[in-house]
């Protein structure tokens, strides 16, 4: 199948947009992600600029578009690995909190990994651990208000009342 320069433009811009945009999220600035990915892939920033804008006068090369395709799967890998390290941190954490609070259920936690009744009777709080009930206070009382005594009898029912 050929692949005209159209078309290996219109393929690749996509990614090269998004490789931008991570760079300028890592960054801080749209013209440094310009050039710092300018300097990886061998072009100006002027040229991704022009290849994002869809300038007429701009080429797209065979090798330009395998090298941004190498930086965005680059981008993805990172993106990844950045992933998978976060989901280890949160298993460890919730392993912690399991731990912390009583019961180490770091299999209950992954669906499929124990069956129902085993994971269901370690997320039961023990009845050893359950604080006693404590009584609630009355009411306080407020002197000189008078108890209401009919719902009628509020201010606003009052007011409302048309009956002579």
């Amino acid at each position: 199948m050929m692949v005209t320069a159209d078309q290996a433009l219109e393929s690749i811009r996509p990614d090269l947009a998004s490789v931008i945009a991570a760079q300028e999220r890592n960054l801080g600035s749209r013209m440094l992600a310009y050039e710092s990915l300018g300097s990886k892939i061998g072009r100006s920033p002027t040229w991704i600029r022009k290849v994002l804008g869809r300038a007429e006068d701009v080429t797209v090369g065979l090798h330009d578009a395998f090298n941004i395709r190498t930086a965005y799967e680059r981008l993805c890998a990172r993106v990844e690995h950045a992933a998978d390290a976060l989901e280890a941190g949160n298993e460890e954490l919730r392993r912690e909190l399991d731990a912390a609070l009583g019961g180490d259920r770091s299999g209950a936690a992954r669906p499929g990994s124990q069956d129902r009744s085993q994971g269901a009777a370690a997320l039961r709080p023990r009845a050893a651990s359950l604080p006693a009930s404590v009584p609630t206070p009355a009411a306080p009382v407020r002197l000189g208000a008078k108890p209401a005594r009919d719902l009628t009898d509020l201010p606003l029912f009052r007011a409302a009342d048309t009956r002579p």
